[in-house]
């Protein structure tokens, strides 16, 4: 495609959105939008590459501006993502706190639109590349996308409405929206990992339920234990079943090892190190040598949420799954602490929460900032309570409602309260391009291929993506 059809495109599909914000009905609606896009995009020369989408969006389309008192009415848009683990009240919880915010400031009007959740920071590296960024969304950059420069700082506007992000939020959702001791983001909500287990399954096979204290040898024996292939039962599933072991779960710090450093730029002397040899294939031989993970077949068919099938003792979860378990499973089931590496050393929790970010160009800066103020305050962490959809970053609301007495979010109140750090996966916002493949292609080699003997292959697989995390972080002067 000739740099003219480019832009053409991209003017086009600029045009759409914008019309769908400002030609609107006096009464709100819910429109879908199909469009393909093909865009080339060169990102401070750290993102390029060309892509083509069809996607499909839903966009909650306001009034025509009207003026109310002395100041016209301003439409902020708001991005969000879905998930196939989403329920409809997840996909409902954005309107209703749009509309609840339009109730008490007349004079703003939210404009949502929700997308696949893959695929959505390539969107919005596209949107950004083209000038047609939204005011606010959320997603899971590393704090260091802020060194790309077209992120808002919000340390002014968070000191001038007086907020101690100390009093306000968790440590994680601090830690997470922090670079270079300014604040580029703002948590959404806060959650944290657990096991969930089955208690039917313990029940038959007369296994004594996981409690507070446990080990991951412990973990690996109740595997063991709960496994029956000729009745298609299994100990494990989900994450513990697949790379995502190493990575987004409390196993990626309960088994002895870091895989790349605290500020991300380092993975040579961690990714290759005996300790994380012996952490890859504990997660690896659950598969391969004890076969206590769900299969393939199953895995793909439920996703995240196999353990709904019933057939799965153990899943390591977050609050993100709560919903659609409860809605979805049939069966007793239960929360526990996440095993630690051994009697001697302390669980460190994992956390995580999605961000807020605002765009630094942004036509409306203050009204999206009163927006994001309210969206991650006390009011909105209320809505965001009763839902059931999103576990606020407040913690007074958490103890508003008891949830800390709670039999299952008291185990994730927990969790939230002990020692936490940025998940390995976001440290750096180069982690996907250099380092996250190598837990796919460690995992394809030894479990596929039975290719077992880590140390022959993967401190070359560290020395390429030590390469890699060089060279762009050289490239934005880091």
């Amino acid at each position: 495609m000739n740099s003219k059809k480019l832009v053409l495109v991209v003017v086009l599909a600029a045009l759409l959105l914008v019309s769908l914000a400002a030609c609107a009905q006096p009464t709100p609606e819910v429109q879908i939008v199909k469009e393909t896009v093909v865009v080339e995009k060169e990102v401070e020369k750290v993102v390029k590459e060309t892509v083509e989408v069809e996607k499909e969006v839903q966009v909650e389309v306001t009034p025509t501006p009207v003026p109310v008192g002395d100041e016209d009415v301003v439409t902020i848009t708001w991005w969000g993502t879905e998930r196939g683990r989403d329920t409809a009240a997840a996909r409902e919880l954005h309107f209703e706190l749009a509309r609840a915010f339009e109730e008490s400031h007349p004079n703003t009007k939210v404009a949502v639109a929700l997308f696949p959740s893959k695929g959505f920071g390539t969107r919005i590296l596209t949107s950004v590349a083209g000038g047609q960024t939204p005011d606010l969304w959320y997603h899971y950059f590393a704090a260091d996308m802020a060194s790309q420069g077209f992120l808002e700082d919000l340390t002014p506007y968070i000191e001038a409405s007086g907020i101690d992000p100390a009093e306000r939020w968790f440590p994680i959702a601090q830690e997470r929206a922090v670079y270079q001791d300014h604040y580029y983001g703002i948590p959404r909500d806060a959650t944290a990992g657990v096991i969930a287990y089955n208690k039917d399954i313990f029940d038959a096979a007369g296994v004594p339920y996981p409690e507070s204290g446990w080990t991951i040898a412990d973990f690996r024996e109740k595997a063991l234990a709960l496994t029956d292939v000729d009745n298609d039962i299994y100990g494990v599933g989900a994450i513990v079943g697949s790379p995502g072991c190493f990575q987004w779960s409390s196993f990626s710090y309960n088994s002895g090892a870091e895989y790349v450093s605290p500020d991300g730029s380092e993975v040579v002397g961690y990714l290759d190190s005996p300790e994380a040899l012996a952490a890859l294939k504990y997660c690896l031989d659950l598969t391969a040598v004890d076969k206590v993970t769900a299969p393939q077949g199953m895995q793909e068919q439920f996703g995240e949420l196999v353990f709904v099938s019933g057939k799965v003792a153990m899943q390591h979860i977050s609050t993100w799954e709560l919903d659609p378990i409860t809605e979805q499973a049939e069966f007793e089931w239960a929360v526990v602490e996440p095993p630690r590496f051994d009697e001697d050393t302390e669980g460190v929790a994992w956390t995580d929460s999605y961000v807020f970010n605002m765009w630094n160009e942004g036509k409306n800066k203050e009204r999206t900032w009163e927006f994001l103020e309210w969206l991650t305050g006390p009011e909105a962490a209320v809505i965001m309570a009763e839902s059931g959809v999103w576990t606020p970053a407040v913690p007074a609301v958490w103890e508003e409602n008891g949830w800390q007495d709670d039999p299952v979010l008291g185990v994730f109140w927990d969790e939230l309260q002990k020692e936490t750090r940025t998940p390995n996966y976001l440290r750096s916002q180069f982690y996907w391009d250099c380092v996250g493949d190598i837990f796919y292609d460690v995992w394809s080699q030894y479990i596929e291929l039975g290719e077992t003997d880590l140390e022959s292959y993967l401190p070359t697989m560290a020395e390429d993506a030590q390469f890699c995390l060089d060279d762009n972080f050289e490239a934005v002067g880091q």
